[in-house]
């Protein structure tokens, strides 16, 4: 089967998942805060552009991953047409956060939720991501989320773990509700199994996003991975996993809207793939 040919990969998008699945919400900010972390986002990505001194390629990533945070924090309430007018690196700087998607998936949580924002912005950011593998590097994570093995509850009366501070070695614990302040009020983050419904919707939301442009159809199509979807319509799972199912399903229904260009039908038809999803009930 197709999905034996991406055991290899299985571990590193794995731990992607366990990572963001102890996330927590990101906090909203004040306008003056905004303004302020718009300038820091600003000076910190010049920075990374032109160091005062030689950066070896992990220190780079590290400034990086500073700046998530940063940049949810300045554009995840602001309309996506305003990115590129406030932050003119934009596009810069969405080419280093999607190699830094595709070559390290393992960064988790924020790493996604930036991705998502610069998903909204428009074609060129589009064929930005693109160009750094981000549609496929989705798709294959999709793909393994149909062998996430089934939550059970913890017993009644269990005594909660604390979560920890930095990653734990695989297998995590199960993170326990914890205490957050979002917006100037204290709430529960969400159980483990509301993530993961979480993750489902925001993973859907990206590649419905992406694939309501034409590069990433032919993206998928030129590494094959659009064979992946169809076989994720197709392929049995389990009940529980059925959502993820249902996401590559809307997919596929996204790029018969926006993404059969030539290529993408060529593919399509040389694969015979039309045959495999006939009277398939997504």
């Amino acid at each position: 089967m197709r999905r034996a040919a991406f055991a290899r990969t299985k571990p590193l998008k794995m731990n992607m998942v366990k990572r963001i699945m102890g996330r927590p919400r990101q906090e909203e900010c004040s306008p003056q805060d905004n303004a302020l972390g718009l300038m820091h986002l600003r000076r910190l990505f010049s920075e990374l552009c032109h160091p005062p001194r030689h950066m070896t390629q992990k220190e780079q990533e590290e400034k990086l991953y500073m700046m998530l945070p940063v940049f949810n924090r300045v554009f995840g309430n602001a309309p996506p047409s305003t990115m590129t007018e406030k932050f003119s690196d934009l596009l810069q700087f969405t080419t280093q956060v999607s190699r830094l998607m595709s070559e390290e998936a393992s960064r988790g949580w924020m790493l996604l939720t930036t991705i998502n924002l610069l998903a909204s912005s428009g074609q060129k950011t589009v064929d930005c991501m693109t160009t750094m593998s981000v549609p496929s590097t989705l798709v294959k994570c999709l793909y393994l989320f149909f062998d996430l093995p089934h939550m059970v509850e913890a017993p009644a009366g269990s005594a909660p773990q604390p979560l920890p501070t930095t990653p734990p070695p695989p297998p995590p614990p199960t993170p326990p509700l914890v205490q957050e302040k979002t917006a100037g009020h204290t709430q529960q983050e969400l159980p483990l199994a509301d993530r993961r419904v979480m993750l489902q919707k925001v993973f859907v939301q990206i590649l419905v996003k992406l694939c309501t442009f034409v590069s990433p159809a032919e993206e998928l199509a030129q590494k094959d991975d659009l064979q992946l979807l169809f076989s994720a319509i197709t392929s049995w799972c389990p009940p529980h996993n059925l959502p993820w199912r249902r996401s590559a399903g809307e997919v596929l229904t996204t790029i018969s809207r926006h993404g059969l260009s030539v290529n993408v039908v060529k593919y399509i038809h040389g694969k015979y793939t039309w045959l495999v999803c006939k009277n398939v009930n997504v």
